[in-house]
C-alpha cells in the first residue's frame, strides 16, 4: 500500500534521507537548492513535499503543488535499490485516486534513451505530451532556462487553459521562489 506523509520541516528525520534522494535523482538545473527547499517546507502551503512509503517502507518522494484548479507534479523519485518494483506505478495510481482533476508535469525532451523511456512510462500511465516548446525557468537566480516538455493527463485542457497553467507554474514555482 502507498502512503504519502507530508514533510513540513527539515527537522523531520525522514527529510535527511529524502534530501539525499532529491539531490541524486535530479540534476541541479531541475531542482532548487537545499536551503530554498527547506524554507518552502514550512512556508509554502501549496507545495506538498511527501515521503512515499510503500508497504511501510520509505520508498521515495513525490513533490506536487495544489493550485486549486490543477496539480503540478514537480518531482517523483524512488530510491535506486527499490526501483523496478512498480513503486512509481503505484505512486501514479495514488495520484489518480487522490488528486482528482488536471495534472501537469515537466519531462526532458526525447533526446536520450532514458528520456524516451520516461516519456513512454508517463504515456502508459495516462499522460500525453502537451507542449514541446516549454522552457523551464531557472530554479536559482542567475540560472539559465532549461528546455523541457509539458505532459498532462489532458482532462479537457484547451490551449488557453494550458497556457494559464504554465504561467501559474512559472509565477508560483520559479519566479516567486527566485525572489525569496
Amino acid at each position: 500500500m502507498i502512503v504519502l506523509e507530508r514533510i513540513k520541516s527539515e527537522k523531520e528525520e525522514v527529510f535527511q534521507w529524502l534530501a539525499v534522494l532529491y539531490a541524486e535523482a535530479f540534476p541541479p538545473e531541475e531542482r532548487r537548492d537545499m536551503e530554498q527547499l527547506k524554507e518552502l517546507l514550512s512556508t509554502e502551503p501549496d507545495m506538498f513535499f511527501n515521503a512515499v512509503k510503500c508497504d511501510g517502507e520509505l520508498a521515495g518522494l513525490l513533490v506536487y503543488w495544489d493550485f486549486g484548479t490543477f496539480y503540478y507534479l514537480e518531482h517523483l523519485a524512488v530510491f535506486a535499490e527499490l526501483r523496478n518494483r512498480k513503486i512509481g506505478q503505484r505512486i501514479l495510481n495514488w495520484v489518480n485516486e487522490h488528486l482528482k482533476g488536471v495534472w501537469v508535469l515537466e519531462v526532458e525532451p526525447d533526446d536520450t534513451e532514458m528520456a524516451k523511456r520516461r516519456i513512454g512510462y508517463y504515456q502508459r500511465n495516462g499522460f500525453r505530451i502537451l507542449d514541446k516548446s516549454y522552457l523551464q525557468p531557472a530554479y536559482r537566480p542567475g540560472g539559465e532556462a532549461f528546455p523541457l516538455w509539458i505532459m498532462g493527463n489532458g482532462t479537457g485542457q484547451s490551449q488557453d487553459e494550458l497556457n494559464r497553467q504554465i504561467q501559474t507554474i512559472k509565477n508560483r514555482v520559479y519566479y516567486r521562489q527566485n525572489n525569496m
